[in-house]
């Protein structure tokens, strides 16, 4: 399924960059404290873009769709061009911009695919992130063990991504947009969409610490070798993909309740 794909490709980038984290430090020569910093422009560069993808992109899933998945592949070649700090940091401006737009129109389409179809899709689209994060972090660290180069991974990744796109003509084109809600629904929307926001902002701070530093960690306070490292992502992707492959796999459960689990 195209979504899957493309939902895949995304994810095979995060897993592989946390994988290169530390060959990425070494090689531009910043600190913790500097790679840090770099690392705060991709939700700098997401934020914004998620905005003007939200609004561009309603009714134009499938074409928005592409574009955003090339651009996505874009950003992430132009990452190997970063030889310093302020490049690192403005190479994952980009990215986050890519990936935040890319974000935000998946999850456009997914939401048309499913009122299209009758069928829950979201579970089993979103399951293929974490599922390949879990194949693309050890993939990376093997690459890694073997003296393939950071330039070389980034290229590479760029091109799967980029490969990805081509499968998006098989989408339906979609119709009709529905109706917006009333200003007084609206208003009400907005109060519940700035709690989930601050919920998954919490959720959020803790899934990077664990899914990119904890390589760092593994690596350069624990000794480990870069497949072992490479690990620690897989790992806790693996806990994700299974949460969300049994949320999928009981549709009687609702979505209320699926949040207070």
């Amino acid at each position: 399924m195209p979504l899957i794909a493309v939902c895949a490709v995304w994810a095979v980038f995060w897993g592989s960059w946390s994988a290169l984290l530390p060959a990425v430090k070494l090689e531009v020569g910043v600190s913790a404290a500097g790679l840090g910093i770099a690392l705060s422009a991709v939700p700098v560069g997401a934020l914004p873009a998620m905005v003007l993808a939200g609004r561009l992109a309603r009714g134009r899933e499938r074409p928005a769709l592409a574009l955003a998945t090339i651009l996505f592949a874009l950003s992430v070649a132009g990452i190997a061009l970063a030889a310093t700090g302020w490049q690192l940091a403005l190479a994952l401006l980009l990215v986050g911009a890519a990936s935040g737009a890319l974000d935000v129109v998946l999850n456009l389409a997914t939401g048309r695919a499913e009122r299209d179809s009758g069928r829950r899709l979201f579970q089993a689209v979103h399951a293929a992130f974490p599922l390949a994060v879990i194949v693309a972090a050890p993939l990376t660290g093997l690459a890694r063990s073997q003296g393939l180069g950071v330039d070389t991974v980034l290229v590479l990744v760029a091109l799967v991504v980029a490969a990805a796109s081509l499968t998006l003509p098989a989408l339906p084109p979609g119709r009709a947009v529905p109706e917006p809600a009333a200003a007084s629904e609206r208003r009400r929307l907005w109060g519940t969409a700035a709690v989930l926001g601050a919920l998954a902002a919490c959720v959020l701070v803790i899934e990077n610490s664990v899914e990119q530093w904890s390589v760092l960690l593994l690596e350069e306070h624990r000794g480990a070798t870069p497949l072992v490292s490479s690990a620690a992502p897989a790992a806790y992707m693996a806990a994700l993909t299974a949460g969300r492959l049994l949320a999928q796999a009981l549709p009687q459960v609702g979505l209320r309740t699926l949040y207070l689990v």
